[in-house]
């Protein structure tokens, strides 16, 4: 595999990627509800797709289809909190599809840059540009719109959902700092 840069990618494949990005993302939490109304169990869910991602990888990599390094525990030992985080952040996920409805998931989601830039400033990472600082607010504005108009108001499914957005800002924050530790 190559390791193009940015510059390198047409407009075609970039459009692609983004088109397949959001198919995946969708499709994704369509089949964790799906799942999620017909076998309520979450944890034995999160498990199995992580066992089921870690045997892919494995498998691909012996295969030659995928770069990876083998496991280096020094590495996995740094990343411990990163992993933590993760994967709470897909338990909360997971638990508030139960009682939260699909565009509300989403919604709610979607106010993790607003969690990263507030923390940014109060962690003195600098200010983002107004342009970005606007469109972050304006999305957090949206989902408040939109909760307020949520019929199916669920108490339980909202509390899942906001906890899944601080693991998710969490291990996002613990993974910057990984990076800018190296």
């Amino acid at each position: 595999m190559d390791n193009r840069g940015d510059s390198d990618a047409s407009p075609f494949l970039s459009i692609f990627a983004a088109l397949s990005y959001g198919i995946a993302s969708m499709a994704m939490v369509f089949i964790n509800k799906a799942v999620l109304m017909q076998y309520s169990n979450s944890m034995t869910l999160l498990t199995l797709q992580q066992l089921a991602t870690a045997l892919l990888i494995h498998f691909g990599r012996v295969a030659g289809y995928i770069k990876a390094q083998g496991v280096n525990w020094e590495t996995a030992r740094k990343l411990l909190l990163v992993s933590l985080f993760y994967n709470a952040n897909v338990a909360f996920a997971l638990a508030s599809l139960k009682g939260v409805n699909i565009p509300m998931y989403i919604a709610i989601k979607r106010l993790t840059p607003l969690a990263v830039l507030v923390a940014g400033f109060f962690r003195g990472k600098g200010t983002p540009t107004p342009q970005v600082t606007l469109s972050v607010l304006l999305i957090a504005a949206g989902c408040l719109i939109a909760a307020i108009g949520d019929f199916s108001f669920d108490l339980y499914g909202y509390s899942m959902a906001f906890t899944s957005v601080f693991f998710q800002w969490r291990g996002l924050v613990q993974k910057m700092d990984f990076h800018l530790s190296r």
